[in-house]
């Protein structure tokens, strides 16, 4: 059974999933986009700091959703430039198994990593990761302020832009942002749009991202 009470984003309350009436009523939810919080207290982020800066003078970079900053090259399990990402891959054996999903995930066939750092003004535009299962990001570094929140996109465009009523009761609009910490990650669809707002303080955001590839 659902909790009683279910908070969104934006102070929207949901009915409770049992609801009392003449009649039997339940509240169901159809149509759900997981997005999986995990807050990891155990990483060097000073390590993966050096790592991301050591990598960046040996690796010019690619053009992706980023406008500005650098983005490195992508990287798999058997690259040998994983070491760089090391702290934190070694935790995917504690994460991968425990995600919440039904049948749970067995296996890692994939993994393509990146670092992303992101200087004053820089942002990403709206996009999404295909021919992968997930997608997810890790903050290993954030400065005070306004360094650009992540926003997810509402996968359904019918209702974004076709049902204010639903939107406002479930929403509250077309797009839900989430503001970096350092230590947290986000494991999101890989099919689900989302962007990053400018970095408007002097100082580097460091991220790295992920995509993965499941049994």
């Amino acid at each position: 059974m659902m909790p009683a009470n279910r908070q969104l984003p934006g102070n929207i309350e949901l009915p409770p999933y049992i609801i009392d009436g003449k009649y039997e009523t339940e509240h169901q939810l159809l149509f759900q986009t997981p997005l999986i919080q995990i807050k990891i207290d155990d990483i060097d982020n000073e390590e993966l700091i050096n790592n991301a800066y050591e990598l960046q003078s040996i690796d010019n970079g690619t053009q992706a959703s980023n406008n500005g900053g650098w983005h490195s090259d992508y990287y798999g399990l058997e690259d040998d430039n994983l070491k760089y990402f090391q702290p934190l891959v070694e935790k995917f054996g504690d994460i991968i198994p425990i995600l919440p999903f039904n049948p749970p995930i067995m296996e890692l066939n994939k993994l393509d990593i990146w670092f992303n750092i992101s200087k004053k003004y820089n942002f990403n535009s709206i996009h999404n990761h295909p021919r992968c299962d997930l997608s997810g990001v890790y903050y290993v570094k954030v400065p005070k302020g306004d360094c650009g929140d992540i926003a997810f996109r509402d996968p359904r465009p019918s209702v974004a832009y076709g049902n204010p009523f639903i939107v406002e009761r479930y929403h509250g609009g077309d797009l839900v942002g989430r503001k970096p910490e350092v230590g947290n990650m986000y494991i999101f669809p890989s099919s689900l749009d989302h962007s990053v707002k400018p970095n408007m303080t002097d100082d580097d955001r460091i991220s790295i991202s992920f995509n993965l590839t499941v049994n």
